[in-house]
């Protein structure tokens, strides 16, 4: 083997090694490029998710309140209700008449529906599994 052999094969193996480090660097660094892209994503996806979770815990916080003070106007409010329920309870003399006419104690046009319970039905024969003929 002469220098000029040697100098070929050396030089093909250099412009190989580079050709073959130059597809490597571009093809790692589209991989490269891609996983930056997710993580973009991933951090703005994880931005609006900390965003809307803060939003809801005020909506929360103020739906507890709101209804923490619907709560007080309703204790509040109850010793009327019953004032109020108390008057409209007291029957008029029209309503007396009424029903002294009807009293309670009569049958209802149509009666409560009663549920029996079930018998067992014994005239209906037992089921057998019966094996295939092959």
């Amino acid at each position: 083997m002469d220098l000029d052999t040697l100098g070929a094969a050396l030089g093909g193996i250099v412009v190989g090694g580079l050709a073959a480090a130059a597809g490597s660097a571009w093809w790692w660094g589209r991989k490269l490029q891609r996983a930056n892209h997710q993580l973009a994503k991933l951090d703005h996806a994880r931005l609006f998710a900390d965003q809307q979770s803060t939003q809801v815990r005020r909506q929360v916080e103020q739906l507890q309140k709101e209804v923490s003070e619907l709560r007080m106007q309703a204790v509040r409010a109850k010793p009327r209700v019953e004032v109020t329920v108390a008057q409209s309870q007291e029957a008029s003399s029209e309503e007396l008449l009424l029903r002294a006419t009807n009293p309670p104690g009569e049958a209802e046009a149509f009666p409560q529906t009663q549920i029996l319970p079930r018998k067992p039905d014994d005239n209906f024969p037992k089921t057998h599994i019966v094996p295939r003929k092959r």
